[in-house]
């Protein structure tokens, strides 16, 4: 019988998922495992990428075995990682509680990781909804 090879999800949350991927296992089944630790039900949205040895993205696609892909030759667990891959115009079309929280998680990754380019102005904009999503409603009582 063959053994699986180590892997390792980085999700939006910041966790890490630790998985042991099984030879038959299809992309489509780890989207399925990974979106259910967050009881995801718009998992249309996202998708399971890697980097490759040039620093791309590559997507998994869903209809091929996880462990069919080209992935970097190095040692180690494969390491993917869990994010939108479809964008939509306005969140107000997101059903779920769930896929919105994640398409906040994945747009401030995104800025942290200056993957998307925000004049300063906008930064701070986006910081004071973050601290109020942390933090609450300011009130002065002391």
């Amino acid at each position: 019988m063959t053994e699986g090879r180590r892997c390792q999800v980085h999700l939006l949350d910041d966790r890490k998922l630790e998985l042991l991927v099984q030879p038959k296992l299809l992309a489509k089944e780890l989207l399925d495992l990974v979106a259910s630790h967050f009881n995801l039900k718009e998992k249309e949205y996202f998708g399971i990428a890697f980097t490759d040895e040039t620093g791309h993205l590559n997507w998994l696609q869903l209809d091929r075995r996880v462990l069919e892909h080209d992935f970097p030759k190095k040692s180690g667990p494969v390491v993917l990682y869990f994010c939108v891959r479809f964008y939509i115009e306005s969140i107000s079309y997101l059903k779920d509680n769930a896929t919105i929280e994640l398409f906040f998680l994945n747009a401030k990754s995104c800025i942290y990781k200056e993957l998307i380019d925000v004049d300063s102005e906008v930064v701070f904009e986006l910081a004071s909804y973050i601290l109020q999503e942390a933090k609450g409603d300011f009130s002065s009582n002391e």
